[in-house]
């Protein structure tokens, strides 16, 4: 008779670790393409931030005065920290959106969320 009993609590058992399982290998997947997408904006980031760099050397050699190249390294400055705050809101937001997306699979495990999503 403790036969069936020690079958049925494997199989829970079982199957537990199986959707545990899955649902961390959902929440990696997420993990992995938000580092793709991250990985991408950060490229582009330096690259922007590099052709801006570039640019304003090339003005400042070629500024006839000392208050043309205080006008020029201002500008790039402004700029520069303007593309520095914009980077650092798209981070946060890919930081935020991967935190969210990386508990969807698990809603259903904690008490009460299941109720306040339906």
């Amino acid at each position: 008779m403790m036969k069936p009993f020690d079958q049925i609590t494997i199989d829970k058992v079982r199957d537990m670790s199986q959707g545990g399982m899955d649902m961390m290998l959902k929440s990696v997947g997420t993990v992995s393409k938000t580092a793709q997408t991250m990985g991408i904006e950060w490229v582009d980031y330096a690259k922007d931030s590099m052709g801006a760099g570039t640019a304003a050397m090339q003005a400042l050699a070629k500024a006839p005065t000392p208050q043309a190249a205080m006008e020029i390294q201002t500008a790039y400055l402004k700029s520069a920290y303007e593309r520095s705050m914009a980077q650092a809101k798209t981070m946060a937001e890919l930081y935020q959106g991967l935190a969210k997306d990386m508990m969807k699979p698990f809603e259903g495990m904690i008490p009460g969320k299941a109720a306040a999503t339906a």
